[in-house]
């Protein structure tokens, strides 16, 4: 139990909330909050802070992951965790106790901050479209095309990779776009073969990939898609899958696959130079 008496009331009300006081000075506290009306204010701003911050902390744990922050991440360096340990623990006892919500505060507000700065300075990775992602229903109806069929084991494909040829005429007769299946050996990608999906009223071609790993990637293209068309690539994620998309001609196309694959960008850029 922490020994408040003499500090400020503050943080004397800090401690009553988190129930780390002793019988005798939370009784203090209630006669004091009892009889004392801006005491009772000071009470309520602390719950509702800290019901704020905790939401938004909540909150911010659940958003999902840009795939360009899970490039720097992966390519850049990280933190130090032994570094990490000795800081905190460097950390004056005392103060760790007396100041919880400060402290809690300061962290949310750091986390915040980043989300706010990466979003900010993100601009230099991403290219965004002046359309947003909700204009752009086609993307998720693919993410979750994919997180069906990439769960299946005897049934993944329609047409198997041994088609071959026979794939390319099926697809381009059933989508109307003209192309050739990219050979993604040399990017640790083995083909599997392809499926016919339709989104919107309108065919879609999925051509689908598996990694070492097992893990499965497709790149999914329709003739026409959404507007404005552009040939830059669009980065988007919908929870553990990334996808990137891209205009080409008349063609709009979709690479998707992990979004923890900090190649995914240019593995895209391998598929738009090769399809």
């Amino acid at each position: 139990m922490q020994q408040t008496t003499g500090q400020a009331l503050e943080v004397r009300l800090s401690a009553y909330i988190d129930g780390e006081l002793g019988e005798a000075e939370r009784a203090e506290l209630d006669a004091l909050l009892a009889r004392d009306e801006d005491a009772k204010v000071m009470l309520e701003k602390l719950k509702a802070g800290s019901a704020f911050g905790n939401k938004a902390f909540e909150d911010f744990l659940h958003d999902p992951v840009p795939l360009a922050l899970v490039r720097q991440i992966k390519q850049g360096p990280g933190i130090n965790p032994r570094s990490e340990r000795v800081a905190t623990a460097n950390l004056p006892a005392p103060t760790v106790r007396v100041w919880p919500r400060v402290m809690a505060a300061a962290v949310t507000l750091l986390l915040l901050g980043g989300a706010v700065g990466f979003i900010v300075g993100s601009t230099q990775y991403v290219a965004e479209p002046e359309g947003s992602a909700s204009t752009r229903p086609w993307i998720d109806e693919i993410a979750d095309y994919h997180r069906i069929y990439s769960r299946q084991k005897e049934h993944l494909v329609e047409a198997p990779a041994s088609d071959g040829p026979k794939i390319e005429t099926w697809l381009a007769s059933s989508v109307g776009i003209g192309f050739k299946t990219p050979d993604l050996a040399s990017k640790g990608l083995t083909f599997e073969g392809a499926r016919l999906l339709v989104v919107d009223g309108k065919p879609v071609g999925q051509l689908i990939y598996r990694d070492r790993e097992g893990d499965i990637y497709a790149i999914c293209f329709l003739k026409g898609g959404d507007k404005p068309q552009t040939d830059q690539f669009r980065e988007d994620i919908r929870d553990n899958l990334g996808l990137i998309s891209w205009q080409k001609g008349d063609a709009s196309l979709v690479l998707v696959g992990p979004s923890a694959d900090a190649g995914l960008r240019e593995l895209a850029e391998a598929v738009a130079a090769s399809i």
